[in-house]
C-alpha cells in the first residue's frame, strides 16, 4: 500500500534540497530496490561506491526491496550536513549508508561483494540472448 504522505514529504525534501542546490544525485528505490538504484547511478556517473549495510540488516532485504517512498541521495561532504538537518526538521527517516569514490571504478558493498564498473557496464549493455548462448 503506498503511503502517500510519506511520498509527499520525500518529494517536498527532494524539491527543497534540489533548489537549495544540496543534492549531486537523487534515484528512487522502486524496481529492482537499491542494488539496481547504484547499479544506475554508477553506470550513469561513471563513478564507484563503497556501501556499508547496517550489521543486523538482512543483505537481500536491503539490496532488493522495492518498499515505496524511498530515496538514494548524494550529496557533498560539505553539504551533507545541511541535507540531513533538512531531513531532520521535516521528519523524514534518513540513514548515510556510504560514500562515492570516484577513484576506485567499482560498486563495493562492504563484507558482501565488490563488482568493477567496467563488469557492470558489460552485463548491462549485453543483449538478454548473449547471457543465454552457449
Amino acid at each position: 500500500m503506498v503511503d502517500f504522505d510519506r511520498e509527499r514529504l520525500l518529494a517536498g525534501v527532494l524539491i527543497d534540497a534540489g533548489r537549495e542546490r544540496l543534492v549531486d544525485s537523487a534515484h528512487d528505490l522502486a524496481e529492482g530496490g537499491l542494488a539496481q538504484a547504484l547499479v544506475e547511478s554508477c553506470l550513469h556517473g561513471d563513478a564507484g561506491i563503497h556501501l556499508v549495510l547496517p550489521e543486523d540488516a538482512d543483505p537481500f532485504v536491503a539490496l532488493f526491496s522495492e518498499s515505496a517512498g524511498r530515496a538514494i541521495v548524494s550529496v557533498t561532504r560539505s553539504q551533507d550536513t545541511r541535507f540531513t538537518d533538512l531531513c531532520s526538521a521535516r521528519g523524514l527517516p534518513h540513514t548515510r549508508i556510504g560514500v562515492v569514490n570516484l577513484l576506485d571504478g567499482q560498486l563495493d558493498v562492504q563484507r558482501h561483494f565488490a563488482i568493477p564498473l567496467r563488469e557492470l557496464r558489460s552485463v548491462w549493455s549485453a543483449t538478454i540472448r548473449q547471457h543465454f548462448d552457449s
